[in-house]
């Protein structure tokens, strides 16, 4: 206790690293719990530190400690307080009580509240004895980090930031109490000068590789996670339950309040084999409700077929000749079928109703009238072409003659902020067609520094819309957001549009029977865009950046139009000959580097004040630690040296070193006097002979040759004894 008695402001250090590690243990526990008053369990663990500074006894840090907690509780619980001390007696007599007599359940929040705050003390105590006593903290450091992992993975808490902080917090720590540990044991009288000088360059290099770290990208796993597979199963996800949660994993069929993190899950839902990756359509959905989407009930048509049956979607399927057949084959079973664009007719065995919705374009099953899971069957599919001539002819006139069934299509919440519809009119005022409108729409989100990302995604707060947090706050999501974004914007500006829920096309994993296998997993639910054109009909859309769900173009122009962003067949057919393929790489190749180029200046943009500080920082530290070279560069010399050979070479390499050590150390070799004289010097000084063993050594070799009879272990102890002198 004596040495920290002397050394206070170390310990002081220490506890206040102690007090930021309990915080991340608070934290979390707070968050679940949902309990309020952190700053009042914060400041206990404040308290207990300080005392703890101090040789106090119990007996006076006790009652303290007590007095804290009594006046908590009567804070928090007590709307009185001029009558605390009545509200602890009468919680004391009912809980002691309750107690006793084993009626657990009468046990009121208050003790609840006393039993954790007791735990809170005992903690503090445990870490106390293990930094003054024991000089190590690294069982308490440990557990934290096994906390806050399996706090991160099985809970919603998200302790991507608190795994760093607790990992430089604890490194800080260990550290710090090694090198007390060794000063005591080796009984050495380190000044605070000296101490500083091993604490500081410490705190840096911990702090500066944590931060090199965070902004370094990070690799993908190399195994897939197990929890929200075991999860998956555990809650029914893509079982075709009926979920209820924000970002259920997998597919779920209540969207009617979107946001939220997004737990992915590798669990195999099907497997595709198919000519050509598709989208797997479920269900489209028409009202929004500024949180989520909901199915209006104005139209209840279903079409019956069976198994062979032509099945009339809305969407026209291409040629007959192109028709394709896809097998799908079922890990996680649903009651309706996988849908790809063009969809024909379904195939499989048994007396299968086929019940398609007219309303939500999903196709359920059933048999015997009830329904019914399907394992595997076949889907006849050809996937339909758009004419881009055509497309290009819609214009906002055509809107006009819309039947009123499409209402429900141009449907948006009277508290839609107008902010959302004035940008939707902004981003297509240079564009004529409707077509054309959908697409720059389509376009805007990855134009515009969007982000996509599964997690750390809010939920609207009351009163705030989706759509609107989403284009004018976060500008960070997943597919939801930025479908139903787009669905909004096509809505304000009048074009029919609805939501479409679904699957991508997966990962593929091998060909059979010359078909190409799709893998489709929950993590490939997905969600995109279906718009109205008249004359043409409905059109799938992909905004979702990094998705590419592109509908077939064909195209069918005679020229390229002025401002056209599609390229004509005769453009894709012509083969451009050697100089013109040349310079049409270079325009490539300029244009990616111009991209890049543009995000590198906007992230350094963004950042300039980070990259400002931690330059100047690093500046500062390369020349304190050029400075100092001469007390650092032993630490590294002796390392290096040892794992060469021991020869000639090296031996010379390494004596040249030292004569630069010693000039650093301030013992400069004169002009003109010889090694000889030099040497005795430095033994002198240092009170050896290993510099004069090492410079007859050296003359022996380079003047006469005699290289081969050294011995060269001996000469490299000597070496080594005059380079930890130099650092000393």
């Amino acid at each position: 206790m004596k040495y920290w008695t002397e050394n206070r402001l170390l310990l002081f250090t220490l506890f206040v690293l102690v007090f930021f590690l309990l915080r991340e243990w608070l934290l979390p526990v707070m968050e679940l719990t949902d309990t309020n008053y952190l700053k009042l369990f914060l400041f206990f663990i404040a308290l207990c530190l300080v005392l703890g500074l101090f040789p106090l006894k119990w007996w006076i840090t006790g009652p303290v400690k007590l007095i804290y907690i009594g006046w908590t509780l009567t804070y928090v619980y007590k709307s009185d307080r001029q009558d605390g001390i009545s509200f602890l007696l009468d919680q004391a007599i009912t809980n002691t009580a309750a107690i006793f007599t084993g009626n657990f359940g009468a046990i009121t929040d208050p003790f609840r509240t006393v039993l954790f705050f007791v735990l809170l003390w005992m903690t503090v105590y445990l870490i106390n004895h293990w930094i003054v006593v024991r000089h190590s903290i690294f069982l308490f450091y440990f557990l934290t980090v096994i906390f806050i992992a399996v706090l991160d993975t099985f809970s919603p808490y998200e302790g991507n930031s608190a795994i760093l902080r607790v990992m430089l917090i604890g490194l800080l720590l260990t550290g710090f109490l090694k090198v007390t540990k060794l000063v005591q044991q080796h009984q050495l009288d380190m000044p605070k000068p000296k101490m500083t000088w091993v604490f500081v360059p410490l705190a840096f290099f911990v702090g500066f590789s944590g931060v090199f770290a965070y902004f370094l990208p990070k690799a993908d796993p190399v195994w897939p996670d197990p929890i929200p597979h075991i999860r998956s199963f555990a809650e029914g996800a893509g079982s075709g339950g009926i979920g209820g949660g924000v970002g259920k994993i997998g597919y779920d069929e209540d969207d009617s309040r979107l946001g939220g993190s997004f737990v992915g899950d590798d669990s195999v839902v099907f497997t595709a084999a198919a000519n050509s990756g598709q989208y797997w359509k479920i269900e489209t959905k028409d009202t929004y409700t500024s949180r989520g989407w909901e199915q209006s009930s104005a139209i209840e048509e279903v079409d019956i077929h069976g198994f062979g049956d032509q099945i009339r979607t809305g969407l026209a399927p291409g040629p007959d000749e192109k028709a394709d057949v896809a097998k799908i084959d079922m890990e996680l079973t649903y009651p309706f079928v996988m849908q790809p664009y063009g969809m024909i007719q379904v195939e499989g065995d048994g007396a299968v109703t086929l019940n398609y919705e007219q309303a939500t374009q999903k196709l359920k099953t059933y048999e015997q009238g009830q329904e019914v899971d399907l394992k595997d069957y076949a889907v006849v599919y050809s996937e339909p072409s758009f004419s881009l001539k055509a497309l290009r002819a819609t214009t906002e006139e055509d809107l006009t003659e819309l039947p009123s069934d499409m209402d429900r299509f141009l449907q948006l919440p009277e508290e839609l902020p107008q902010r959302v519809k004035d940008l939707a009119v902004e981003v297509t005022a240079n564009k004529s067609s409707l077509y054309e409108k959908a697409r720059e729409i389509e376009r805007y989100f990855s134009m515009n520094r969007f982000t996509y990302d599964q997690r750390n995604i809010p939920v609207p707060q009351e009163g705030q819309d989706y759509v609107d947090q989403f284009l004018f706050e976060t500008q960070r999501g997943y597919c939801d957001n930025f479908s139903t974004s787009m669905v909004v914007m096509l809505r304000s500006i009048r074009i029919p549009a609805r939501w479409v829920k679904g699957f991508a096309e997966g990962e593929e994993i091998g060909t059979k029977n010359g078909q190409r296998i799709f893998e489709v997993t929950n993590n490939n639910a997905h969600s995109w865009v279906e718009a109205y054109f008249p004359g043409i009909g409905w059109m799938p859309f992909e905004p979702t950046i990094g998705f590419s769900g592109a509908s077939n173009i064909n195209f069918d122009l005679d020229i390229d139009q002025e401002g056209s962003t599609e390229p004509t067949p005769q453009e894709q057919k012509e083969k451009p000959q050697p100089e013109e393929m040349k310079e049409k790489n270079q325009a490539v190749a300029g244009f990616s580097f111009k991209d890049w180029f543009g995000d590198t200046m906007g992230n350094i943009e963004d950042n300039k004040g980070r990259i400002l500080f931690w330059s100047v920082l690093g500046a500062v530290f390369v020349v304190v630690m050029y400075r100092i070279r001469s007390k650092w560069l032993p630490k590294v010399l002796i390392p290096a040296s040892r794992m060469r050979k021991g020869n000639w070479r090296t031996f010379e390499s390494s004596y040249m070193r030292l004569l630069k050590q010693l000039e650093l150390y301030g013992l400069k070799r004169e002009q003109g006097q010889t090694l000889s004289l030099y040497a005795k010097h430095i033994d002198d000084y240092f009170g050896t002979r290993d510099m004069k063993i090492l410079t007859e050594a050296y003359e022996k070799g380079f003047y006469g040759g005699k290289i081969e009879e050294q011995q060269w272990k001996q000469l490299r102890e000597s070496w080594e004894n005059l380079i930890n002198r130099t650092g000393s």
